[in-house]
């Protein structure tokens, strides 16, 4: 039996392990982690066949199956974890608060397991795997000055010698776009596209500020000139034709958004939340703007059937509810919306709020929608999402004051 050792990773953090191969297949799944590549997977099997036994090994994938926020993931996180926490033998304290994080996250705590990444960033400025998730946890409840807080504090750690900088530049953009802090965010955002090109969450951050301020045609633009870059990422890459097709409905541009839909956001095959609201949001917004969408939410609505009793996104939940309430089952969306008031917390606060007046709007009770959306104005932030994403909320808000 091989004696576990700590072996440096490429940030020159101490990883426990029996075979260094394995360090260097963690190092490279966490690159391609950051790059949303889709080869992730497959380095992440590299690391156990290098090593089965590695705790960083298991930890990340309890932290996948925890990002998915798919509910047949979620089922598979607790045996997950009693890997990770049997694997511990001889581990750095830094691998064991990763694996108390996980754990946190585990149990529905990711505000605990946030405090956690933080502590290990305190020590170790360099874990762009505690940076990246405490990015996605702030996004995820609506907290974007703690969101650039937390780049802010472990910046001057980095610089252009450190692998995967123009990352960490990447979520410094974005965190600063949703702060509203427009010139600087563009700045940054473009020289991490520099220096990673290959990164779609620096593309996007970009993306955003010129969304942000109504620049359709450059948007548009620099979408498609960096194309062939971040169109070989995963899913993701259908958030991003989601930002072109909005970039088209603010110029007007109503059938070339649908053509956009049709061609290259939609994907018959995906389960996934992020495609699910991508997809719900664009069909919403054309409807607002006079458009027939024809028969397309029967197809999501049946997507979104078996996934009714997750909680796990109150931001995505509340898109499910209006997928199955506009594909005609407003008896499901209305149990749902039930079963979030139940859940408490933010499912309750905003999202069972936000999602009756989403099902009112549908139903044409214009006022209700309206005197609902307006009630909670201020707690929608709460659910996450960009102000990209939650502009929706205020069109149909807007659209339903004009017809109340």
């Amino acid at each position: 039996m091989m004696t576990a050792q700590q072996v440096a990773n490429r940030w020159g953090l101490d990883v426990t392990t029996t075979d260094a191969k394995a360090v260097g297949a963690l190092d490279e799944t966490l690159m391609s982690y950051l790059a949303n590549g889709r080869k992730t997977g497959g380095f992440l099997k590299s690391v156990f066949e290098a090593d089965s036994g590695m705790a960083m090994g298991h930890c990340l994938k309890g932290y996948f199956f925890l990002l998915m926020a798919s509910g047949s993931l979620m089922a598979r996180v607790p045996k997950v974890v009693v890997a990770a926490e049997e694997s511990l033998a001889g581990a750095t304290p830094r691998e064991h608060a990763h694996v108390e994080a996980l754990k946190h996250w585990a149990g529905g705590d990711q505000i605990t397991a946030t405090r956690v990444w933080e502590g290990i960033l305190a020590d170790h400025p360099l874990d762009v795997l505690a940076l990246r998730l405490a990015h996605h946890a702030y996004f995820y409840i609506g907290a974007a000055g703690d969101m650039l807080a937390s780049v802010e504090r472990i910046i001057g750690a980095w610089d252009e010698s450190v692998p995967s900088y123009g990352f960490v530049l990447g979520m410094r953009s974005f965190a600063l776009e949703e702060c509203g802090h427009y010139t600087e965010a563009e700045k940054i955002g473009r020289a991490a596209v520099d220096l990673q090109a290959d990164d779609p969450w620096a593309v996007h951050a970009v993306t955003h500020v010129m969304e942000m301020q109504d620049r359709y045609a450059e948007g548009i633009e620099w979408i498609c000139g960096l194309e062939s870059h971040w169109n070989a990422a995963n899913n993701f890459r259908y958030h991003l034709w989601w930002h072109r097709a909005l970039m088209h409905l603010g110029r007007g541009e109503l059938e070339e958004a649908l053509r956009l839909y049709d061609e290259d956001i939609w994907d018959p095959e995906s389960d996934e939340y992020l495609d699910i609201c991508n997809d719900v949001s664009l069909l919403l917004r054309l409807e607002l703007l006079g458009i027939d969408v024809g028969d397309r939410w029967q197809a999501l609505m049946e997507k979104v059937a078996d996934r009714t009793e997750e909680r796990l996104l109150p931001f995505a939940d509340c898109h499910f509810v209006a997928a199955l309430a506009a594909g005609g089952n407003v008896n499901a969306a209305c149990e749902m919306v039930s079963a979030m008031a139940v859940a408490g917390g933010v499912f309750a606060a905003a999202g069972t709020p936000v999602s009756n007046a989403l099902i009112a709007h549908r139903a044409g009770d214009y006022a209700g929608a309206a005197k609902l959306l307006r009630d909670v104005r201020d707690d929608i932030v709460t659910m996450g999402g960009s102000h990209a994403q939650r502009d929706l909320f205020e069109l149909i808000l807007s659209d339903a004051e004009g017809r109340g």
